[in-house]
């Protein structure tokens, strides 16, 4: 067995370490995760406004939404292309 937890079989036999790599990953997960609960909150907060009758505050509600809708479009189409 080798020190990274593989045997010579190719078999999984320990514990593993994980790559700098897979770190980046996981940051990229809850950074995801936390811009889609934004827009759901925003949208939550817009749609308790305009049944309460506050249009100013439902208002900035979509316009926040609609930014970060297409913040994450524009972000999504320059990683691919990097």
């Amino acid at each position: 067995m080798t020190d990274s937890g593989v045997s010579a079989a190719g078999r999984l036999t320990g514990p593993q370490i994980l790559a700098m790599g897979d770190a980046a990953v996981a940051g990229l997960t809850i950074g995801i995760s936390v811009y889609a609960a934004a827009i759901l909150i925003a949208v939550g907060m817009g749609l308790t406004a305009a049944r309460q009758g506050r249009r100013r505050r439902a208002i900035i509600c979509a316009v926040i939404v609609g930014i970060l809708t297409v913040a994450g479009v524009v972000i999504a189409v320059a990683s691919s292309i990097v």
